[in-house]
Parts: C-alpha cells; structure tokens; sequence
C-alpha cells in the first residue's frame, strides 16, 4: 500500500472515531437532559403537593410562586393570589401585623416568623405560622424569599383553652386565698372575743372564787375543825388558784393583748421562756434591728407563727435545742424558728394532708403579703423561716404607716 493509502485510511479512521464519539457525546447529553427534567419534575411535583403552603417572593417583597396547597387552602385560583393578592385573604384584624412583619423583614433580607390569620375556601378563618428567609442565585445575587405556611389552628385553640384554664385555676387559687385570710381574720376575731370572755367573766370568778376559798380558810383557822376538811379546803384553794393560772395563760394564747403593750420582742421572749420551762426545752429567742416599730398585724402574724411553729416542735420534733430569731432588715421583718429535732419529709407531710400547721402558717403569711419557706431533713432538724412587709396591713400587702 503506498503512503497515501495510508494516509487517507488513517485520516478516515480519525473522522469516524470523531463521528462516534460525538454520537456517544449527544447521547449522554440527551440522557442528562431526561435525567434533569425528571429531577426537576420531581422536585416540582414534591413542592406542589407538599402538605405545607410553600411560596417565593421577588426582592421587592411580591409574590412570583405558590405551590397548589396554597391555591387548595384558600380556594382561589393562583392568579389572583399572585403579587400582592394573597394579603386579600388575610383577616382585616391582622392586616397591619402582617404587613408590618413582612415587609421590613424582607427588606432586611433577615428570616422572620410571624402568625395571622388567613380565609380559608369554607370561609373560616385559620391561624398560620409563617416563616421565610432570603434566597440567593448561583452566583450570589439577591433572588428574593422562599418561605412556607402551616396551619396551627388546632395548636392556638389548645393555647385558648390551656390559657382560660390556667385563668380559672388562677382566679379559683386566689378566691381560696382570700377565703383563707377571711378565715384566718375571723378566727384571730373569735380568739379575741373568746379571750375577752374568759378574762372579764371566767378569769373574775376564778378570782372571786379564789378569795372567797381564802376567807374560808382563814375562818376554818379560827373554828374547831376536823384537818381533813382544812386539806380540802385548801386542795380546792390551789387548784382554783391553777384554773385560774390556766384560764390566764389560756386567754393570753388566745389573743396576746400582751403585744400591744410590750411589743412583739418582749411578748416572745416571754412566750418561748414559759414555753421551755413548761416542756423541758432549750428555748431562746433573739432579735436583730427595729423590730419595735413594725405594724400591729406584722407583729400579730409572727407571733402566730411562732406559736405554730413551736406547737409543732413541742408535739412532734423531739428536740433538745430550739432558735427563735427575729429580724429587721430594711421593710421586711422576718421570724426563723430552727430546732435539732428528727425532721421529717414536707412534701410527704402535706400530701397526706399532715401538714395543716404549715399550711397555716404559709396562708398567714401570704395573708399580710409574706412568703414561707419550710426546710427540714430527717435526723437534721428543721427550719421555718417567715418574711412579711415590716408594715403589713390585712389587705395582702405593706400599710401607709407602721404601729
């Protein structure tokens, strides 16, 4: 074969390996093509159906795109809900909201959320949650906003109806309350009419029953006798002498008139001192700051809750050394009552309903508008502590002047 034999075969060989590959090129183009328009299809079909309502906006904040949710939600056909035509179906009442959320947001170019309401096809008026954020071309430009809607209408009703039963309890709560300081009001009331009683009536014929014993005896010394009858005479003396002793301590429990005339500090002391002579106990009792000046229903409110308080030690806690401190600290006066007894668990206390003292003792406070805190561990004790206002006054809260 001569040389240009060769030449052209070789030259033929070239243009049909060119040919095929080019063939083989088109081919694949033609199949990434197909590839591509089913992938996008896909994605099309998967934003059109999506059980949410998805849109895009243009950079000057109309609409350019809604998915088919959109157009079966609100019943009209895309083209009037295009641009600005969505804000038609949007309730008048959140109108001015939602525009005013929208529009600067995208022109922020930040992400925002808001919720409003929006006509639904039926002509019902359903919540949505919306959310969007910018979106940007391949290169980097600025292309608008995508974002979706969500309807939440079954989450805000179930808000209402948590919100109005909070606002149920809340107003049932504080009507208890306010029972309860009622209650407390009219039993510190009673307690002072029953302590007027047995110290004008009951204590004055103790007291005249106790002279009249005394005349008895002194007569008995001068007349012939038998000494049975003086034991007697004289048993019934003491034990006069002790009722009445009683009925005194009885009706300074009740109501301490005591601290209207000595005040809160001396009315305690005196208190905790016959208390631990009574029981046995080591009782003290400290004060820190001006006490003194407090109102008369600060000072009524923490004596009640020492006498509470130690009641329960007495009864229950089994100690050996128990502190009463009171203190004043600006407008605030306080009372803490720690003991070294056994303790015992709170929270199990009141669920069995064991712990009516400390429920009186918190509503006493919260009466005057104080707080109680209540801290104990078996073995280890326990610890009340109370705060009021320093001028507390029976409406809940501070007074215009102290006592």
């Amino acid at each position: 074969m001569s040389s240009v034999a060769v030449v052209l075969a070789s030259v033929v060989t070239i243009e049909a390996a060119m040919i095929l590959a080019l063939v083989l090129r088109r081919r694949r183009g033609r199949q990434a093509e197909g590839a591509l328009r089913a992938s996008e299809e896909r994605h099309r079909l998967v934003v059109d159906r999506a059980p949410v309502m998805i849109w895009t906006a243009r950079p000057n904040t109309t609409l350019d795109f809604l998915n088919h949710t959109c157009v079966e939600f609100t019943g009209k056909p895309i083209e009037q809900l295009l641009s600005n035509g969505w804000l038609d179906v949007v309730h008048p009442d959140d109108l001015d909201n939602c525009v005013n959320a929208y529009t600067p947001a995208i022109e922020a170019r930040a992400p925002f959320i808001m919720e409003y309401r929006a006509r639904r096809a039926d002509g019902a008026y359903r919540w949505l949650l919306a959310t969007g954020v910018p979106k940007y071309k391949p290169d980097g430009s600025y292309d608008g906003y995508v974002g979706c809607d969500i309807d939440i209408t079954e989450r805000k009703h179930a808000e209402e109806t948590d919100r109005a039963s909070k606002a149920a309890l809340e107003a049932s709560n504080l009507k208890i309350r306010q029972m309860a300081g009622q209650l407390i009001k009219s039993q510190d009331e009673e307690r002072a009419r029953v302590a007027r009683d047995l110290h004008d009536d009951v204590s004055q014929q103790l007291a005249g029953l106790s002279i009249a014993l005394s005349g008895i005896k002194r007569r008995m010394d001068e007349l012939q006798v038998s000494d049975e009858l003086k034991r007697e005479v004289r048993s019934m003396h003491e034990r006069a002498a002790t009722l009445a002793q009683n009925v005194r301590h009885l009706s300074h429990d009740l109501h301490p008139t005591v601290l209207r005339h000595a005040g809160l500090p001396a009315s305690l002391n005196s208190y905790c001192a016959e208390l631990g002579r009574a029981h046995g106990t080591n009782l003290t009792c400290s004060v820190d700051g001006d006490i003194g000046s407090i109102s008369p229903e600060a000072s009524l409110c923490l004596y009640r809750i020492a006498q509470e308080a130690l009641r329960n030690v007495i009864a229950h806690a089994g100690a050996s050394r128990v502190e009463v401190r009171l203190l004043r600290a600006g407008d605030v006066a306080s009372i803490t009552i720690e003991d070294n007894g056994k303790g015992f668990d709170v929270a199990h206390s009141l669920d069995r309903g064991k712990g009516l003292g400390l429920v009186s003792i918190t509503e006493r406070a919260r009466f005057v508008g104080g707080t109680v805190s209540v801290l104990a561990e078996t073995n280890k004790g326990t610890r009340v502590h109370a705060q009021v206002p320093a001028h507390a006054s029976l409406n809940g809260g501070s007074g215009s002047g102290g006592s």
